[in-house]
């Protein structure tokens, strides 16, 4: 059974108007050049986050056989079970609220998972993995 978790369309969405309203933004209110040069590299690369969610918005997938991350616009990589060491969920309290991510630790490898990029609460992925892995 193959499992996926993808990033919702309402994160790369809000990204993308974020980075328009940077840009208009920075080109009515910015008065000289270094701020008008900032604002438009902030806003490009929060535009190409977006971009990057749309067009990879699977960031991790499973099966019976093991689990597939995706990290860039190109990589991919492929896990059997036996090779992930651990897969926890890492919740630490902030100044302004909690932080939980997905940690899957594989060899030299460790990939952090939000709930942003799953579409899931990280709980909830790492029990369907455990499920996965232990073949119940």
């Amino acid at each position: 059974m193959l499992r996926q978790w993808r990033v919702p369309v309402a994160v790369p969405s809000a990204k993308l108007v974020v980075s328009a309203v940077l840009v208009v933004a920075t080109v009515t209110i910015a008065r000289d050049l270094v701020g008008a040069v900032l604002g438009l590299l902030v806003a490009g690369a929060m535009a190409l986050s977006g971009l990057r969610d749309l067009l990879v918005p699977v960031r991790l997938a499973a099966d019976d056989e093991g689990v597939t991350v995706r990290s860039g616009l190109r990589g991919r990589h492929r896990y059997p079970w036996s090779v992930i060491e651990r897969i926890r969920v890492d919740e630490r309290r902030r100044l302004l609220g909690r932080s939980t991510m997905l940690e899957i630790d594989v060899d030299d490898d460790l990939y952090f998972l939000s709930r942003y990029e799953l579409g899931a609460h990280p709980v909830e992925v790492a029990e369907e993995l455990t499920t996965l892995r232990t073949g119940r």
